[in-house]
């Protein structure tokens, strides 16, 4: 009804007799090799976005906020949610002009013809744009003029990565990207005050045919003269190595001068590799309270070596990475030492690494509002957090989280109950900047940014007809192999759980005739590893199109089972091992997700996903165990049905026992998700959804969800939505209203569901961010 409401506003009625809303900017272009997207970037005005493409709620928005008496409301219609009818300006389309075809001209595109023309009907403006392209001009060679033969070694030994090459049109924005090659290349390679004003392009138009030739010059820094200040002279450049290392890991850029420091001077060897020995001068006035070696295995920089602007930053990255420093900053001055005589044409500069600290420890309460498969409930948090809990950036948290949630009953004739699922955990973890096994830091790389965690938890979940109590340990390592490439692997993953039903549910799990699904509601211990990959081409600030890939391999029960072979350990009287009294469960778990990630504009894009997994139980497990199974269904899934409401398979239960055998051993999914801006914060998606999870052995109690190859391709489940987002870059918020196309426990040849649609399938997905 609102969106009615806006539509029939009339969003020209307040404009004056000699004004003209601008609806639209008409490109018309004699070459696709120029596109309207290269153009429009220019336009010195653009039209008011249109909601969902269809009216301009935000001039309606706008004109509601300016009747009437002022107020806050108002002022929030005007300036936040409504925007300010664009009126035609023909003198900025003059400009527009200009722009564009000034951009033309650094495309090659010279002497150009822009011109502009106007359209107006019932106040409403179409400004069209009418773009003749020349001939480009084509780039016939590139020479160099680098008068110091030292820098220009450098150059010519990269000019295989040049963005300017023969043969291809004349592109100032090449040029630009080259100078800033060349820059980037030198200062990597010990050239700390080359920049790129020093390098010059000189252009030769005058050769016929639209062609040109290029001259690149590299000019030289021009000093004062030593023996005449008033006369200014010409240098060669210089290469500069780091001579010292001084690091203020207690600095206050507020004292000055007027601090007396205390200096330590530690030592640390090189890589295997690297038979040096690196000195680092540690200036303090109080106690040190960051180990050395944790700030120094975090710097980049190191002493002996050449200038290069990655270590700098890639030493700010990691810094920052501990968490524990406010300021940081690298200073880099002419050192008085002596010239080391093996740094051939080389002087030597310090660093100084000025250092400030953070607060060391912090709480934080959270409040939310939660959806969980449909069921909506409340939590809260507390956690407390300390980032040098042993004086090497460790950092240690403790949290306490209690939910509550209201969930449908499981008698439909007994009565609904507020709060009736509650859930309260306690977790601690604790994060290492290093590898915790015996061996230096230093001998390994300083990029791969290691980390070891160790936590433990504990969540007691009490459900409307049993209590589940689980308790888990984890060690593990995270490092980075590139800026690309991630990698973790848990060596120890420990999962105990218990449980406790009712007499109904009790009863449930015993008159079960199947081994599978009394296995998932009985007392099991879950111990094993995991290893995971990630890998994402993304680029940051970059408008390209990505991929991201994450793998999981899991497996548990191995070293435990091979131990109690070993020993002759007693079974069950079902044939199981046990410890502490608890069978364990015994699986692999391989899982993958692959992304890809279209960017169409900087407004839209099209997402699209394949997910498949399988877990394999063998030897002291008859099944997978409940945590490691696969659900269908919920906000980040197939979002046409509840979170384990589909499959497995053709099966489907519609008695009030619940869902508690629609679990699978394998995952198959595919989705689909065109994304688009549709003003401001508001967002909006269209979304499909296809897949299922299946058995790997037929079950008695769930007949038709074992898979096989002929029943694969019918079984797969559809669904399609129209999500509705609120981007507030931190974080978003989104409902995404989602329906079956395709029922997979329909009758064959009866399986789409496009005539039995009702409003009440509509399936309402809430979540928090984006679903992959």
């Amino acid at each position: 009804m609102l969106l009615l409401v806006i539509a029939g506003c009339k969003v020209t009625k307040n404009l004056s007799s000699k004004e003209s809303l601008l609806v639209k900017n008409k490109f018309h272009l004699n070459t696709h090799k120029i596109t309207a997207e290269d153009l429009s970037g220019y336009l010195q005005q653009q039209p008011n976005k249109k909601l969902f493409g269809l009216f301009r709620a935000n001039i309606a928005l706008y004109n509601w906020g300016c009747k009437g008496k002022d107020n806050k409301f108002k002022k929030w219609l005007r300036n936040t949610a409504g925007a300010a009818p664009v009126i035609l300006d023909t003198g900025l389309s003059m400009i527009s002009c200009k722009q564009m075809n000034l951009y033309l001209s650094n495309k090659g595109y010279f002497n150009s013809i822009v011109s502009d023309s106007t359209v107006i009907k019932k106040k409403k403006a179409t400004v069209h744009y009418k773009v003749v392209t020349t001939k480009p001009y084509i780039i016939r060679k590139l020479e160099y003029a680098i008068p110091d033969t030292f820098v220009a070694a450098y150059i010519m030994k990269d000019t295989s990565k040049s963005l300017i090459k023969a043969g291809r049109n004349y592109d100032a924005y090449n040029l630009d990207g080259e100078r800033s090659r060349i820059t980037s290349y030198l200062n990597n390679n010990g050239f700390y005050r080359f920049n790129s004003n020093y390098i010059v392009f000189r252009i030769d138009s005058t050769v016929g045919s639209r062609m040109m030739d290029l001259t690149m010059e590299v000019t030289d820094p021009v000093v004062p003269s030593f023996d005449n200040l008033s006369l200014m002279v010409t240098e060669s450049h210089k290469r500069y190595y780091i001579n010292r290392l001084y690091i203020y890991p207690e600095f206050d850029h507020l004292a000055g001068d007027s601090i007396t420091y205390d200096t330590l001077v530690t030592k640390f060897e090189g890589p295997k590799k690297d038979t040096s020995k690196h000195y680092y001068y540690f200036l303090f006035n109080k106690k040190m309270t960051i180990k050395p070696r944790t700030i120094t295995q975090s710097i980049f920089v190191e002493p002996g070596n050449f200038y290069n602007q990655n270590d700098v930053n890639q030493s700010y990255s990691s810094l920052s990475n501990l968490q524990v420093f406010k300021y940081i900053n690298l200073k880099f001055a002419t050192s008085e030492s002596k010239r080391d005589t093996t740094k051939r044409n080389a002087d030597p500069i310090d660093c100084r690494v000025q250092l400030s600290r953070s607060a060391g420890h912090s709480f934080s309460v959270s409040a939310d509002g939660t959806n969980s498969a449909g069921a909506f409930g409340l939590q809260g948090g507390l956690t407390y957090s300390n980032r040098n809990i042993f004086r090497g950036a460790q950092l240690l948290r403790l949290g306490l989280n209690v939910s509550a949630q209201t969930q449908p009953p499981v008698d439909e004739n007994e009565p609904k109950k507020l709060f009736n699922v509650l859930d309260i955990g306690l977790n601690g973890s604790l994060t290492f900047p290093q590898f915790l096994f015996p061996i230096n830091p230093e001998k390994l790389p300083k990029n791969m940014k290691p980390k070891t965690t160790i936590s433990i938890g504990y969540n007691f979940q009490r459900q409307q007809d049993y209590d589940r109590h689980i308790t888990n340990a984890t060690f593990g390592y995270t490092w980075l192999q590139n800026n690309k490439l991630s990698q973790t692997i848990n060596p120890v993953e420990i999962a105990l759980v218990k449980v406790f039903g009712d007499s109904l549910f009790n009863a449930y799990v015993k008159s079960l005739t199947d081994q599978r699904q009394k296995y998932q509601y009985s007392d099991h211990l879950v111990a094993g590893l995991r290893y995971t990959l990630s890998y994402t081409s993304q680029k940051l600030n970059h408008w390209n199109d990505y991929i991201y890939i994450r793998t999981n391999f899991e497996t548990g029960g191995n070293l435990l089972y091979a131990i109690d072979n070993i020993i002759k350990a007693p079974k069950t009287k079902e044939g199981y091992y046990t410890l502490l009294n608890i069978q364990y469960a015994q699986y692999v778990r391989p899982d993958f997700d692959f992304r890809y990630y279209e960017i169409l504009s900087k407004l839209n894009s099209l997402v699209y996903r394949f997910y498949g997994g399988i877990g394999i139980p063998y030897g002291n497990s008859p099944s997978l165990p409940f945590e490691k199974a696969f659900f269908a269904g919920g906000a980040n899934d197939l979002r046409g049905w509840k979170m384990g409401f589909l499959g497995p398979g053709s099966y489907h239960n519609d008695t009030i026992s619940g869902n508690y055998n629609q679990f699978g051993d394998m995952q198959l999914e595919a989705n689909l998700e065109f994304r688009i801006s549709v003003y401001k914060m508001f967002k909006t998606a269209l979304f499909l959804d296809m897949g299922n999870v299946w058995l790997l052995k037929p079950s008695s109690s769930v007949p038709g969800g074992v898979i096989t190859l002929s029943g694969l391709i019918p079984e797969i489940a559809i669904s399609a939505g129209i999500g509705l987002r609120l981007d507030f870059n931190f974080f978003m918020i989104r409902l995404d209203p989602a329906i079956p196309l395709r029922v997979p426990w329909y009758p064959e040849g009866d399986r789409w569901y496009f005539n039995k649609m009702q409003f009440r399938d509509i399936v309402w997905n809430f979540g928090i961010g984006y679903p992959f």
